[in-house]
């Protein structure tokens, strides 16, 4: 459906580079990165914002890369909503509706809407009475009434306080799900991709790093820059050797080469290390604990094992174990949990 093909654009002096992506009909694709790294500048060009230096944007096979952004009928929303704030809600949300359909459709769209919405009451308020997610419920409306092509969503929950920006997700999957519609939606918040996305992509230094389902993004991280930036607490540099992949002389993993790869690192989650020892199984280890760091939802040990890493237990599970600073702790990792860069 839409696919970026090769693009690259210099904005003083920040650049990305050679941008690939494709995102099919129906998809909930999410465009991951840290800030400064160029999200919005690529979902722009996608608008028509910008046009790239080089590279195209096909939408449907179609080559839009010069094509005006008022053309591609694609539905933008800003993380500050750009709400006008001297009109109503219903003159916002009718806005670009009365120059796309006859002013009695477009009326009927309007209701409909407002109704799944849950914005109705709101028709007659003006903006800025509004709170962030009565806001961003009427900046969606007013794309979705246009039926756009596609929907660009730019840090669309990143204003907004926990409960709200836990209620407008629920809100988002369900407008995914009712109106069939494909949504390009960027952030740095893993939460968000995690509960939203069917694919995602890892944007980062201006270039993408990274594309796949959600999946195959955060389980299999193809490089160390993505595997960082996904927050894998545990990255350990080794090498094969005789069939085993060695950290060091305490850290040696049963792994055959995958593929016939030659890969540098080892990788696991820090919630996939479980505690006491198993005879006789695979990747069973022994460390001394070093830090200790309370947490709200979950406790976090900093073990010494010939290479630092970390562990994560519940606070139920640290309460069955008389762990402090200097206490000796075996542990295991299963085979399931490794990944290799």
């Amino acid at each position: 459906m839409l696919k970026v093909a090769n693009v690259s654009k210099r904005l003083g002096d920040f650049t990305i580079n050679s941008i690939n992506l494709e995102v099919d009909r129906g998809q909930y694709f999410i465009i991951l990165g840290p800030s400064g790294t160029g999200k919005t500048v690529l979902l722009e060009i996608i608008a028509g914002f910008h046009h790239p230096d080089k590279g195209r944007v096909y939408l449907y096979d179609k080559d839009i890369t010069r094509l005006p952004a008022e053309a591609r009928k694609m539905g933008f929303v800003y993380q500050d909503y750009m709400l006008f704030p001297h009109m109503t809600v219903k003159d916002n949300i009718l806005f670009g509706a009365k120059k796309c359909f006859p002013l009695s459709d477009a009326l009927d769209k309007m209701m409909r809407l407002v109704d799944i919405l849950g914005i109705a009451h709101l028709l007659d308020r003006f903006p800025l009475t509004l709170s962030g997610g009565e806001q961003q419920r009427v900046a969606l409306a007013r794309v979705l009434i246009i039926e756009p092509t596609i929907l660009l969503l730019d840090e669309p929950l990143s204003s907004l306080d926990p409960n709200s920006k836990e209620a407008l997700q629920i809100e988002l999957k369900r407008i995914h799900e009712k109106f069939d519609t494909t949504i390009l939606h960027i952030t740095h918040d893993f939460n968000e991709a995690m509960s939203l996305a069917t694919h995602v992509g890892v944007m980062i230094d201006g270039t993408l790093a990274q594309t796949g389902t959600a999946d195959e993004v955060f389980n299999h991280p193809k490089n160390l820059d993505v595997a960082s930036f996904l927050g894998i607490e545990n990255i350990i540099p080794g090498q094969y050797v005789d069939g085993t992949f060695k950290c060091s002389e305490q850290l040696v993993f049963p792994a055959p080469p995958v593929n016939g790869q030659d890969f540098s690192y080892i990788y696991f989650s820090s919630k996939d290390v479980r505690l006491g020892s198993q005879p006789g199984a695979c990747n069973c280890f022994h460390g001394v604990v070093t830090g200790i760091s309370l947490q709200k939802d979950f406790v976090c040990l900093s073990v010494d094992m010939g290479h630092q890493i970390k562990i994560k237990l519940s606070h139920r599970e640290f309460s069955d174990y008389p762990l402090a600073c200097g206490s000796n702790i075996d542990f295991h990792i299963p085979g399931s949990s490794l990944g290799f860069i």
